[in-house]
């Protein structure tokens, strides 16, 4: 119930109850209000952005305005074909609300597993899961999963949080 919170009830929250609330309710989202990528925007152009290596669309104003550098948290709906984000819809988190250390977040497919090195490709992206082994939650190849994490956009690698779970669906 923070005032900044990602879930909560509060003015400001990206997904909650009051009415400047953020919700992402395309009719082809995967999840209908799932959150599917934080981070911040790697690429910008007038056609679309990449935020931790997803590239976004938007048939709205949605990207306008949007330059490498600024943290974003995006919804939308997953193209089955491209594995691109569509429908975006962005909200722009200034970094009084997310340091510089936070993690970030994917929600993607899982296109391939390495179990003999801990990591796996979800939505193109390489993802280190070797902390969360030991609870067990291992991804499956074609499942839908959400990480939380740290990008190493200079490895092209995410880290999946030990303190967090690897989100199966």
């Amino acid at each position: 119930t923070d005032v900044r919170a990602i879930t909560g009830t509060d003015v400001r929250a990206i997904t909650g109850t009051d009415v400047r609330a953020i919700t992402g309710t395309d009719v082809l989202a995967i999840t209908g209000t799932d959150l599917l990528v934080v981070g911040t925007v790697e690429y910008a152009s007038s056609d679309f952005v990449s935020v931790l290596g997803q590239s976004i669309f938007s048939s709205n104003q949605e990207l306008s305005g949007l330059t490498v550098g600024t943290t974003v948290a995006v919804w939308g709906s997953i193209d089955s074909n491209s594995g691109s984000i569509l429908d975006a819809r962005v909200l722009v988190i200034s970094r009084s609300d997310f340091v510089s250390d936070s993690p970030s977040y994917l929600t993607g497919v899982v296109d391939k597993i390495n179990e003999s090195t801990g990591r796996a490709i979800v939505s193109g992206v390489s993802v280190d899961y070797n902390a969360l082994m030991s609870t067990g939650q291992l991804p499956g190849l074609g499942q839908l999963v959400s990480v939380i994490g740290r990008s190493y956009s200079d490895l092209g690698l995410l880290v999946a949080d030990p303190q967090m779970q690897l989100a199966l669906r």
